[in-house]
């Protein structure tokens, strides 16, 4: 799945580089105010920044491939199962997961040279996209050498934001309200066909048919962003999804 792509990197940002980019208060009145969720961290006990799943609910890949064994799947393992008793896989399996999880690789961007995709890009900071979709971010110490300390560019900043009405599912999660979301990263979103092997569906619960569907979908701190989009001429909207597609 393309929601996996460069897992392994996103957990190597530091959480301080997070906090730095949130602004719950909106202290520089621009509209955005992207927080940090704060979550429990079943295996080491404590509260920690999330930075995994729709509402950013789990703080370490390990716990979201746990969770994904045991909700999605219903094999419990040793971060959720039953109290008393034995889990279904071993550590050793859930460790070995993790690692595949987080050393897969993200697509090399396409077409960048392209006058339509560097248009796109333009737009695409203009619109205000990129106030959310932050496109670099620096990794920092990893257990894994090869996502340690590197320059990445996920399209995000891994942080809450109210998306509005039209987006809410009106489930909380630990901090999150009904109407916040993790911001998604964009890396490898121009693939997503190839790796399904059919037409991609976007946003949370696939309602989006098309890139252009999921922007005008976007709301709350996004609305003045998907107005752009949608007002601007059709030749600066096919700019805009060619540059997300070369992504």
């Amino acid at each position: 799945s393309s929601d996996l792509f460069g897992s392994g990197l996103l957990e190597a940002v530091p959480d301080s580089t997070l906090t730095a980019l949130a602004d719950p208060n909106d202290g520089n009145a621009d509209g955005i105010s992207g927080r940090t969720n704060r979550v429990w961290d079943v295996a080491r006990k404590r509260s920690a920044i999330g930075r995994f799943g729709y509402k950013a609910g789990s703080p370490s890949l390990r716990q979201q491939v746990a969770a994904a064994y045991a909700t999605d799947m219903g094999v419990t393992n040793p971060i959720f199962h039953p109290p008393g008793e034995r889990a279904d896989i071993s550590g050793k399996t859930l460790d070995a997961t993790t690692f595949y999880s987080a050393t897969l690789g993200v697509p090399q961007a396409r077409d960048q040279g392209l006058a339509a995709v560097q248009r796109g890009r333009l737009r695409f900071s203009e619109f205000g996209c990129a106030a959310c979709h932050v496109e670099t971010l620096t990794t920092g110490p990893s257990e894994v050498s090869a996502l340690a300390f590197q320059e990445i560019h996920p399209f995000s900043d891994l942080l809450l934001h109210d998306m509005g009405t039209g987006l809410a599912d009106n489930r909380p999660e630990y901090l999150a309200s009904g109407s916040e979301w993790r911001t998604s990263p964009l890396w490898g979103i121009g693939l997503a066909d190839t790796v399904l092997g059919r037409p991609a569906t976007y946003l949370h619960d696939g309602r989006a048919r098309t890139l252009e569907e999921a922007i005008l979908w976007h709301g709350g701190e996004a609305e003045q962003a998907k107005e752009r989009f949608h007002s601007s001429s059709e030749s600066t909207r096919d700019d805009l999804i060619a540059f997300l597609r070369s992504l």
